[in-house]
Protein backbone atom coordinates (compact mmCIF):
# COMPACT_ATOMS: atom_id res chain seq x y z
CA UNK A 1 0.00 0.00 0.00
CA UNK A 2 1.40 3.62 -1.13
CA UNK A 3 2.27 6.22 1.59
CA UNK A 4 -1.07 8.19 2.62
CA UNK A 5 -0.86 11.77 2.36
CA UNK A 6 -0.68 13.68 6.26
CA UNK A 7 -1.65 17.25 5.16
CA UNK A 8 -0.25 20.51 6.53
CA UNK A 9 -2.53 21.09 9.71
CA UNK A 10 -2.04 25.03 9.83
CA UNK A 11 -0.74 27.46 7.39
CA UNK A 12 2.51 28.92 7.70
CA UNK A 13 1.26 32.15 7.66
CA UNK A 14 -1.30 32.28 10.72
CA UNK A 15 -1.07 34.99 12.39
CA UNK A 16 1.36 36.28 9.71
CA UNK A 17 3.90 34.54 11.09
CA UNK A 18 6.77 34.90 9.44
CA UNK A 19 9.17 32.23 10.91
CA UNK A 20 6.85 30.27 12.86
CA UNK A 21 4.25 28.05 11.72
CA UNK A 22 2.75 24.55 13.06
CA UNK A 23 2.07 21.20 10.92
CA UNK A 24 0.67 17.94 11.63
CA UNK A 25 3.69 15.78 11.19
CA UNK A 26 4.38 11.80 10.58
CA UNK A 27 7.41 11.54 12.33
CA UNK A 28 6.47 13.43 15.34
CA UNK A 29 3.21 11.74 15.29
CA UNK A 30 0.90 14.80 16.05
CA UNK A 31 1.54 18.41 15.99
CA UNK A 32 5.10 19.93 15.09
CA UNK A 33 5.73 23.61 16.33
CA UNK A 34 8.56 24.68 13.30
CA UNK A 35 10.83 27.30 13.02
CA UNK A 36 11.81 28.82 9.79
CA UNK A 37 15.13 30.31 9.32
CA UNK A 38 14.74 30.72 6.00
CA UNK A 39 12.01 32.47 4.74
CA UNK A 40 13.83 33.61 1.20
CA UNK A 41 14.51 29.73 0.49
CA UNK A 42 17.59 29.62 -0.43
CA UNK A 43 19.65 25.84 0.50
CA UNK A 44 22.83 24.69 -0.81
CA UNK A 45 20.83 21.66 -1.47
CA UNK A 46 18.26 20.82 -4.32
CA UNK A 47 16.73 17.73 -3.51
CA UNK A 48 14.19 15.99 -6.06
CA UNK A 49 11.81 14.92 -3.98
CA UNK A 50 11.95 19.17 -2.33
CA UNK A 51 8.28 20.47 -1.69
CA UNK A 52 9.52 24.03 -1.43
CA UNK A 53 8.07 26.31 -4.28
CA UNK A 54 10.58 28.73 -6.26
CA UNK A 55 14.07 27.69 -4.28
CA UNK A 56 16.81 29.06 -4.48
CA UNK A 57 20.61 28.31 -4.01
CA UNK A 58 23.15 30.13 -1.21
CA UNK A 59 25.48 32.26 -3.77
CA UNK A 60 28.96 32.00 -3.07
CA UNK A 61 30.07 35.36 -0.94
CA UNK A 62 26.70 36.30 0.15
CA UNK A 63 24.33 35.43 3.02
CA UNK A 64 20.76 35.18 4.54
CA UNK A 65 19.38 38.43 5.71
CA UNK A 66 19.87 39.44 9.57
CA UNK A 67 17.07 37.96 11.71
CA UNK A 68 16.31 39.31 14.70
CA UNK A 69 16.13 37.37 17.85
CA UNK A 70 13.57 38.74 19.38
CA UNK A 71 11.07 38.69 16.41
CA UNK A 72 11.30 35.08 16.02
CA UNK A 73 10.80 34.68 20.21
CA UNK A 74 8.23 36.84 20.11
CA UNK A 75 6.35 34.11 17.16
CA UNK A 76 7.58 31.49 19.55
CA UNK A 77 5.83 32.71 22.22
CA UNK A 78 2.75 33.08 20.80
CA UNK A 79 2.38 30.40 19.50
CA UNK A 80 2.81 28.13 22.36
CA UNK A 81 0.38 30.71 24.49
CA UNK A 82 -2.03 30.16 21.69
CA UNK A 83 -1.67 26.22 22.76
CA UNK A 84 -1.85 26.45 26.71
CA UNK A 85 -4.27 26.21 29.13
CA UNK A 86 -4.36 27.45 32.62
CA UNK A 87 -2.56 24.88 33.72
CA UNK A 88 -0.04 24.26 30.33
CA UNK A 89 0.46 22.92 26.81
CA UNK A 90 -3.42 21.87 25.99
CA UNK A 91 -4.23 17.84 26.06
CA UNK A 92 -6.34 17.77 23.48
CA UNK A 93 -3.52 18.91 20.76
CA UNK A 94 -0.52 18.36 22.41
CA UNK A 95 2.86 19.72 20.94
CA UNK A 96 5.11 16.94 20.23
CA UNK A 97 8.16 18.89 19.15
CA UNK A 98 9.53 22.30 18.49
CA UNK A 99 11.71 22.10 15.25
CA UNK A 100 14.12 23.51 13.90
CA UNK A 101 13.30 23.34 9.71
CA UNK A 102 11.07 25.07 7.51
CA UNK A 103 12.28 26.36 3.59
CA UNK A 104 16.30 25.92 3.58
CA UNK A 105 19.74 24.24 5.96
CA UNK A 106 19.52 26.13 9.07
CA UNK A 107 22.60 24.18 9.99
CA UNK A 108 23.95 27.60 7.80
CA UNK A 109 22.37 29.91 9.51
CA UNK A 110 25.14 32.13 11.23
CA UNK A 111 23.95 33.15 14.50
CA UNK A 112 22.33 29.82 15.40
CA UNK A 113 23.26 29.05 18.76
CA UNK A 114 22.16 32.64 20.29
CA UNK A 115 18.80 32.08 18.95
CA UNK A 116 18.41 28.51 19.72
CA UNK A 117 19.57 29.58 23.35
CA UNK A 118 16.77 32.36 23.63
CA UNK A 119 14.24 29.94 22.02
CA UNK A 120 14.86 27.11 24.59
CA UNK A 121 14.15 30.14 27.69
CA UNK A 122 10.86 30.30 25.39
CA UNK A 123 9.63 27.17 25.57
CA UNK A 124 10.51 26.75 29.52
CA UNK A 125 8.86 30.06 29.85
CA UNK A 126 5.81 29.22 28.35
CA UNK A 127 5.30 26.04 30.26
CA UNK A 128 6.55 23.14 27.56
CA UNK A 129 9.60 22.56 29.19
CA UNK A 130 9.05 19.01 28.61
CA UNK A 131 8.83 19.13 24.71
CA UNK A 132 12.27 18.23 22.58
CA UNK A 133 13.68 20.68 20.29
CA UNK A 134 14.46 18.91 17.13
CA UNK A 135 16.80 20.46 14.20
CA UNK A 136 16.21 18.60 11.60
CA UNK A 137 19.33 18.93 8.86
CA UNK A 138 21.18 17.68 6.17
CA UNK A 139 24.07 17.51 8.35
CA UNK A 140 25.98 20.09 5.65
CA UNK A 141 26.63 22.74 8.62
CA UNK A 142 26.91 20.89 11.91
CA UNK A 143 31.17 21.25 11.69
CA UNK A 144 30.79 24.55 12.22
CA UNK A 145 31.90 25.78 15.83
CA UNK A 146 28.53 26.98 17.01
CA UNK A 147 26.78 23.87 15.49
CA UNK A 148 28.85 22.03 17.90
CA UNK A 149 27.75 24.73 20.74
CA UNK A 150 24.21 24.33 19.21
CA UNK A 151 24.48 20.27 19.60
CA UNK A 152 25.85 20.70 23.63
CA UNK A 153 23.03 23.02 24.40
CA UNK A 154 20.04 20.97 23.04
CA UNK A 155 21.78 17.59 24.63
CA UNK A 156 21.58 19.41 27.85
CA UNK A 157 18.20 20.96 27.63
CA UNK A 158 16.06 18.48 26.01
CA UNK A 159 16.48 18.35 22.56
CA UNK A 160 18.23 16.20 19.23
CA UNK A 161 19.68 16.46 16.08
CA UNK A 162 17.53 14.91 12.95
CA UNK A 163 20.77 14.20 10.30
CA UNK A 164 19.75 13.49 6.80
CA UNK A 165 21.35 10.58 4.87
CA UNK A 166 19.07 9.91 1.41
CA UNK A 167 22.27 8.02 -0.17
CA UNK A 168 24.87 5.32 0.38
CA UNK A 169 27.00 6.55 -2.66
CA UNK A 170 28.59 9.44 -3.80
CA UNK A 171 26.34 8.76 -7.50
CA UNK A 172 23.61 8.32 -5.35
CA UNK A 173 23.76 11.12 -3.45
CA UNK A 174 24.36 13.38 -6.47
CA UNK A 175 21.46 11.59 -8.07
CA UNK A 176 19.25 12.79 -5.20
CA UNK A 177 20.76 16.35 -3.16
CA UNK A 178 22.01 17.35 -6.13
CA UNK A 179 24.70 19.31 -3.47
CA UNK A 180 27.97 20.80 -4.67
CA UNK A 181 29.11 19.24 -1.17
CA UNK A 182 31.05 16.32 -1.07
CA UNK A 183 29.16 13.00 0.18
CA UNK A 184 32.50 12.48 2.47
CA UNK A 185 31.69 15.82 3.97
CA UNK A 186 28.14 14.82 5.12
CA UNK A 187 29.46 11.58 6.38
CA UNK A 188 32.07 12.89 8.36
CA UNK A 189 30.03 15.79 9.73
CA UNK A 190 26.98 12.92 10.82
CA UNK A 191 29.61 10.75 11.93
CA UNK A 192 31.22 13.80 14.36
CA UNK A 193 27.94 14.49 15.79
CA UNK A 194 26.91 11.01 16.36
CA UNK A 195 30.57 10.79 18.82
CA UNK A 196 29.46 14.15 19.99
CA UNK A 197 26.12 13.10 21.51
CA UNK A 198 23.13 9.97 20.16
CA UNK A 199 21.69 11.86 16.67
CA UNK A 200 18.28 10.64 14.74
CA UNK A 201 19.57 9.63 10.92
CA UNK A 202 16.40 10.46 8.22
CA UNK A 203 16.08 8.86 5.37
CA UNK A 204 14.24 9.43 2.31
CA UNK A 205 13.99 6.70 -0.17
CA UNK A 206 11.66 7.44 -3.35
CA UNK A 207 10.98 6.01 -6.95
CA UNK A 208 12.47 8.30 -9.25
CA UNK A 209 11.15 8.13 -12.72
CA UNK A 210 9.34 4.99 -12.30
CA UNK A 211 12.36 2.94 -10.35
CA UNK A 212 12.84 2.55 -7.00
CA UNK A 213 16.61 2.57 -5.21
CA UNK A 214 18.71 0.20 -6.17
CA UNK A 215 19.53 -2.96 -3.61
CA UNK A 216 22.94 -2.31 -3.86
CA UNK A 217 22.09 1.67 -3.09
CA UNK A 218 20.19 0.64 0.14
CA UNK A 219 23.11 -2.06 1.01
CA UNK A 220 25.63 0.73 0.81
CA UNK A 221 23.13 2.91 2.83
CA UNK A 222 23.19 0.58 5.58
CA UNK A 223 26.88 -0.31 5.92
CA UNK A 224 27.37 3.66 6.36
CA UNK A 225 25.09 3.57 9.23
CA UNK A 226 27.63 0.83 10.69
CA UNK A 227 30.41 2.99 10.16
CA UNK A 228 28.85 5.51 11.94
CA UNK A 229 28.46 3.19 15.01
CA UNK A 230 32.04 1.61 14.44
CA UNK A 231 33.55 4.70 14.37
CA UNK A 232 31.63 5.51 18.21
CA UNK A 233 28.90 7.34 16.59
CA UNK A 234 25.61 6.80 18.74
CA UNK A 235 22.20 6.01 16.82
CA UNK A 236 19.05 6.82 18.93
CA UNK A 237 16.66 6.12 16.14
CA UNK A 238 17.02 5.71 11.96
CA UNK A 239 13.55 7.33 10.29
CA UNK A 240 12.53 5.24 6.92
CA UNK A 241 9.93 7.79 5.41
CA UNK A 242 8.75 8.39 1.61
CA UNK A 243 7.35 11.26 0.00
CA UNK A 244 3.73 12.10 1.31
CA UNK A 245 2.90 15.43 -0.48
CA UNK A 246 3.38 16.94 -4.16
CA UNK A 247 7.04 17.50 -4.92
CA UNK A 248 8.73 20.06 -7.47
CA UNK A 249 10.71 17.03 -9.38
CA UNK A 250 8.09 15.35 -12.13
CA UNK A 251 8.98 11.46 -12.02
CA UNK A 252 9.22 11.18 -7.93
CA UNK A 253 6.48 9.03 -6.48
CA UNK A 254 6.14 7.44 -3.30
CA UNK A 255 7.67 4.11 -2.34
CA UNK A 256 4.99 1.14 -0.99
CA UNK A 257 5.05 0.23 2.47
CA UNK A 258 7.01 -2.72 2.02
CA UNK A 259 9.66 -1.35 -0.21
CA UNK A 260 10.08 0.93 3.21
CA UNK A 261 9.91 -2.57 5.31
CA UNK A 262 12.34 -3.89 3.16
CA UNK A 263 14.91 -1.10 3.34
CA UNK A 264 14.41 -0.76 6.73
CA UNK A 265 15.43 -4.79 7.36
CA UNK A 266 18.63 -3.71 6.25
CA UNK A 267 19.06 -0.73 8.61
CA UNK A 268 18.06 -3.07 11.71
CA UNK A 269 20.80 -6.09 10.27
CA UNK A 270 23.71 -3.38 9.56
CA UNK A 271 23.03 -1.98 13.37
CA UNK A 272 21.27 -4.34 15.48
CA UNK A 273 19.83 -2.90 18.81
CA UNK A 274 19.02 0.92 17.08
CA UNK A 275 15.85 1.54 16.65
CA UNK A 276 14.48 1.67 12.73
CA UNK A 277 11.15 2.85 12.42
CA UNK A 278 9.29 3.16 9.40
CA UNK A 279 6.45 6.10 8.39
CA UNK A 280 3.30 5.34 5.64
Amino acid sequence: MAETHLPTLLPRTRRKNRYVYAVLSRRSRGISVGINLDPQKTCNFDCVYCEVIDRREIEKGTGRPAIAIDDVARELAEELASRAGAAGPSAADPVRDLAFAGDGEPSTFHGFFPLARALFDVRDAAGFGNVPFVLITNGSGLARDEMREAHDLFASRGGTFWIKLDSGTEGFYKTISRSAISFERILANLTGAAKRHPVVVQAMFLRLNGQPPPRDEIAAWASRLAAVRDAGGRLSLVQVYTVARETMEPGVSALTKTELEDIARAARAAVPGVLVETFV
